[in-house]
């Protein structure tokens, strides 16, 4: 059975950066959805790191770094999933799965921009330790991305809660997921973060940056379906309901209507290419 347009997840975590250079293990985490579809935000005592913003001379680089400008694209991998289950470890299992097929398909487009790659890891467990914090209560998100420990948080319990079994929704966020740690490793998420540092928490600045964050993780998703569809477990039915399962996603001022995270995994899934996710040249009604 789909699940309905409930609560959703999101947490982001990026490291911060403060004057002078220094680097702080301080931790923002980007606004998640109540019951009633409000932005809530969970956040720590400053805020991040590396760049930019459509405001100033600073925020008007985003989207120029190596990877995005390379026009890379996501090879194609034969990604073999066990059945998806509730059990602990048999959903631990298709997460792992899943990521061995996501660095598989990321690390030659990384290394095509001439950038590092680092694999990502996912924890399942209901409490976990992070090394952003403790994870926001259940209400306000299912999981999030921490690029401090590069670890992919997505408790067993609120997952199924949210999710059921159905396997394209598990599919698609962890991709989501994922595609924060490109950014990270990119360096798109540092610049988006010292941009957020310049607009007023929950502003429309702040509110307009994170919409392309996320939505650029939603086009980055879709590229991954895009090479993996019709090989192995992801056959394009599977892919194309992935892509689809992002309409299921709560409309919201920090991630965009439901059909505008949609869209952005339609053009990562159609084109396959960096040169469809660069959010940070959209125009302003493309991220709304």
């Amino acid at each position: 059975a789909r699940r309905g347009r409930g609560p959703r997840r999101w947490g982001l975590a990026l490291p911060a950066v403060v004057a002078g250079g220094l680097v702080a293990a301080l931790v923002m985490v980007v606004p998640v959805l109540d019951d009633s579809g409000e932005g809530q935000a969970e956040s720590g005592t400053d805020t991040a790191a590396g760049g930019t913003g459509q405001e100033s001379s600073g925020e008007s680089r985003i989207g120029d770094d190596a990877l995005s400008v390379s026009g890379a694209r996501t090879a194609e991998v034969e990604c073999t999933l066990p059945e998806l289950s509730s059990d602990r470890e048999r959903l631990a299992e298709f997460y792992r799965a899943e990521l061995r097929c996501l660095d598989r398909a990321w690390e030659p487009a990384l290394a095509e921009a001439g950038l590092p790659f680092r694999p990502a890891e996912v924890d399942i467990a209901d409490s976990p330790d992070t090394a952003c914090g403790p994870l926001p209560p259940r209400e306000r998100a299912t999981g999030l991305y921490c690029s401090e420990d590069g670890t992919i948080y997505l408790p067993r319990t609120r997952t199924v809660d949210a999710f059921g079994l159905a396997t394209e929704a598990h599919l698609a966020t962890l991709a989501h997921e994922y595609g924060h740690h490109v950014q990270y490793l990119s360096g798109i998420l540092g610049d988006a973060g010292r941009a957020l540092g310049r607009h007023a928490a929950e502003g429309p600045g702040d509110r307009e940056l994170s919409r392309r964050v996320e939505l650029q993780a939603n086009c980055l998703a879709g590229m991954f379906l895009h090479g993996a569809q019709g090989r192995g477990g992801i056959d394009r039915a599977l892919a194309g309901d992935a892509v689809d399962d992002f309409r299921n996603w709560i409309d919201s001022d920090t991630h965009g209507s439901a059909e505008t995270q949609r869209e952005w995994a339609l053009r990562g899934y159609r084109d396959g290419s960096m040169s469809a996710c660069n959010t940070w040249r959209a125009p302003d009604e493309r991220v709304e």
